[in-house]
């Protein structure tokens, strides 16, 4: 009884994997599919003259420093005006200190090396890699203007047309 369990184990092992090999189910089909959001990202880091490095940092920045620090590390994020003190200028404060120092910050956060508490540590919250592209991003963020990639910008802008008609305040409230 127990050889035929076996067999009959084994003949619907071959037939699960005949059927998974039929129907499309191959290893690394899943993972060759193209992720749409990364490619949006890739497109971004083309346009932008940014490594693929740098790419996945802004991707983490976006998420995870652009709320304090703003879309270009200028401190001025949407929740910059709660903090004292402010965050940093990326621009100005980066050029002070080399990228193991900026690690360290990003590692064990902004107390780590004698400055303000609200900065928090993400070196439990990101992997190595992470922290690296985050590293490399932020050395885009301090660059001068004329030492970073220049981005697109797009084709054409129509300017509104001087006819337009503008609502004033005092038409506003009749």
């Amino acid at each position: 009884m127990t050889r035929r369990l076996g067999y009959a184990g084994a003949i619907g092992l071959g037939f699960a994997a005949l059927v998974a090999t039929a129907t499309g189910c191959r290893p690394g089909t899943v993972a060759s599919q193209a992720d749409p959001l990364m490619q949006v990202f890739d497109k971004q880091a083309r346009e932008e003259g940014l490594s693929r490095l740098e790419t996945d940092g802004k991707r983490l920045f976006a998420h995870y420093c652009v709320t304090c620090h703003g879309e270009t590390g200028e401190g001025d994020g949407q929740n910059a005006f709660n903090l004292d003190p402010k965050p940093p200028d990326f621009r100005v404060s980066l050029k002070l200190h080399q990228p193991a120092y900026w690690r360290q910050i990003i590692e064990a956060g902004s107390l780590a090396v004698g400055r303000s508490p609200l900065c928090p540590p993400w070196g439990r919250a990101l992997a190595s890699g992470d922290v690296d592209a985050l590293v490399a991003y932020v050395g885009v963020l301090s660059r001068p203007a004329s030492e970073k990639p220049a981005s697109v910008e797009p084709a054409s802008t129509t300017p509104a047309s001087p006819a337009a008609p503008t609502v004033s305040a005092t038409s506003a409230r009749m």
